[in-house]
């Protein structure tokens, strides 16, 4: 089981539910595509419900008469809920198939056209989330504190949904660590995400417990808000500053052979002691040769808006960066 990582504002004070049902969760990547009308990738614009993206990918590939590797996609979707995102199919020296959805399938294709460019894993650099969070029972007042302070950002947990049902990907990574399992390409590449996301977590996690996943350490890498850059200072004014109006973030580790960028001092005295109690994790990323990389410990949604209505529900809409997660928001504002 996985724990149950400390909030920033506690416990809350309201129950509710997450997806009763695949509607009450609709996400889709802000992604502006001008097409060129001609070259060997087709790009299709899918809604999709029930499925994995994994799945559609090879269904497509399928459709296309074309290996699998010959169909791409930025990112993945969560299964249960209403997703739309781009696939791309290479097909070289081939005419555009008729993409007949087959019947029964919880697919449909809302757009398409042809490309020269092969659409790339983390293209995409937002999701837009729309939600509904029903059967509401609690301080109502709560919550409405709740939906004002992350706002102004929230910890950047990885979602539940990365460890697999009730955290089994750490379990299968531990075993394949082990030589307990052959997994194959695509597993692999999932309990790898998992083990690092476990190690972030909980670092973030003592960050919470200790109230500075928002404020500066002695050491610590911070990165620029929405953005892959990183950089490490001392903490002075100007940065205290920065971290007040999120336009830079402390960042906790994605774990891998270490970065010329490196944590110092109380930080790096941290990470180091959570390293050591997932010794058994961190020996096969490094196995596997993994880079250090850094990820932000806060995410600021965007155009975060909300309306009750009066079947004791809750509407939120709201975009986030490309890799973090809908659910870590939501976490902070009811129990589900």
């Amino acid at each position: 089981m996985l724990p149950d990582w400390p909030r920033a504002l506690g416990q809350p004070m309201v129950s509710g539910l997450l997806k009763a049902e695949p509607k009450d969760f609709v996400v889709e990547e802000v992604f502006d595509v001008e097409f060129s009308n001609d070259g060997e990738f087709d790009w299709l614009w899918i809604e999709k419900c029930g499925d994995n993206t994994e799945y559609l990918a090879k269904q497509l590939a399928r459709l296309a008469g074309v290996q699998p590797r010959a169909v791409t996609y930025s990112g993945q979707k969560d299964r249960h809920a209403v997703t739309r995102q781009w696939f791309c199919v290479h097909l070289p020296g081939k005419h555009k198939p008729e993409w007949r959805v087959p019947e029964n399938e919880t697919w449909q294709i809302l757009r398409q056209g042809r490309h020269r460019q092969k659409l790339r894993l983390g293209s995409h650099r937002y999701n837009r989330f729309i939600l509904r969070l029903s059967e509401l029972k609690g301080d109502i007042d709560d919550l409405e504190s709740r939906l004002a302070f992350v706002r102004q950002g929230f910890p950047n947990y990885f979602g539940e949904q990365r460890f697999g049902h009730g955290g089994g990907n750490i379990a299968a990574c531990r075993q394949w660590f082990a030589g307990e399992l052959s997994p194959g390409r695509f597993d692999r590449g999932m309990y790898l995400s998992a083990a690092r996301s476990l190690i972030f977590n909980t670092v973030l996690a003592q960050r919470v417990d200790d109230a500075s996943w928002n404020q500066g350490l002695d050491g610590d890498v911070f990165s620029l808000r929405d953005s892959a850059s990183v950089f490490l200072a001392d903490i002075d004014a100007d940065i205290i500053a920065r971290l007040a109006v999120a336009d830079i973030h402390p960042t906790g580790p994605l774990y891998g052979k270490a970065a010329k960028l490196g944590v110092d001092g109380v930080v790096a005295d941290l990470e180091e002691r959570i390293y050591a109690e997932f010794s058994d994790l961190c020996a096969g990323l490094m196995k596997n040769n993994l880079a250090m990389e850094r990820r932000a410990l806060r995410v600021v949604p965007k155009d975060l808006q909300w309306k009750y209505a009066e079947d004791d529900s809750l509407s939120l809409a709201f975009s986030l960066p490309r890799g973090c997660f809908a659910t870590a928001l939501v976490r902070e504002l009811i129990n589900y």
